[in-house]
């Protein structure tokens, strides 16, 4: 078993590993295994041999065991210290009567418990007593729901997934709320965007009209200036003419003082 259990690391720490599937590891007993896989959630001893679980460590965050197909008879105090456990396989053993399974009642938050192919579930009043000691946390006894007695065809796997559904339907909720919350807050930055986009809009707007004012203008001004141009010369004109006159008349003024 230790050799499988280093195999299964694959040359992790300990406190790294969070699931070993140790099946059909031949051992008497569970060696190798210790209170350093603090946060092993699953672990798989199926077909292994193992006739007792003394020396089982302490593993608090363990929440899924399966001793399946061994040859345990009692010892089950040895898991007591495993508080997270949910969900243990104990089929197919050889479990003979209620005080072997008494132990198991101190497991806080145990919801799913297979004896099935034990003796003891052979005894009579076995479903009884287990409902009465399990009542507070237990749901499903050897695949059938505690709560209407039917069978369900229940297994540990099926469990998980339904959960996982569950939990993945939840956080499918959850990042929907958060896109929707995206959504919304996406939506005000577009409209103020759009704000800022429509003012930056008028003022091109307003930049080109003022630069077709200016074009105007300056064809004013040319027209402007042509005029005024032409006046000018009509003005020479005038005032050359008006000399002209002037001097024709100083011409004509001389001669007759001459005379």
């Amino acid at each position: 078993m230790e050799k499988r259990i280093e195999l299964e690391k694959r040359g992790r720490k300990p406190e790294e590993v969070m699931q070993l599937i140790l099946d059909d590891c031949r051992s008497t007993t569970v060696v190798g295994l210790t209170d350093e896989y603090i946060n092993l959630r699953s672990l798989s001893l199926i077909s292994v041999g193992l006739t007792s679980l003394k020396g089982f460590p302490i593993l608090k965050r363990l929440t899924y065991l399966d001793l399946s197909e061994n040859r345990i008879s009692n010892s089950l105090q040895n898991l007591t210290g495993c508080i997270g456990l949910k969900s243990l396989n104990l089929s197919q053993n050889k479990i003979k009567d209620f005080e072997a399974i008494e132990p198991l009642q101190t497991l806080p938050r145990l919801k799913i418990l297979d004896l099935s192919n034990n003796e003891v579930v052979k005894e009579d009043g076995y479903k009884e007593f287990v409902k009465e000691k399990f009542a507070n946390s237990l749901k499903y006894l050897d695949g059938d729901s505690l709560k209407n007695g039917k069978n369900d065809s229940f297994n540990s796997s099926d469990s998980g997934e339904e959960d996982d559904s569950e939990s993945e339907a939840e956080e499918e909720e959850g990042e929907d709320d958060d896109e929707s919350e995206y959504d919304s807050e996406d939506a005000d930055q577009t409209n103020e965007s759009g704000g800022v986009g429509l003012e930056e809009m008028l003022k091109d707007n307003i930049d080109e009209e003022s630069e077709g004012n200016d074009y105007v203008l300056d064809e004013e001004e040319v027209d402007s200036a042509s005029d005024n141009t032409d006046e000018s010369d009509e003005d020479r004109e005038a005032d050359d003419s008006t000399a002209n006159d002037s001097q024709d008349t100083r011409g004509k003024k001389r001669k007759l003082d001459d005379e």
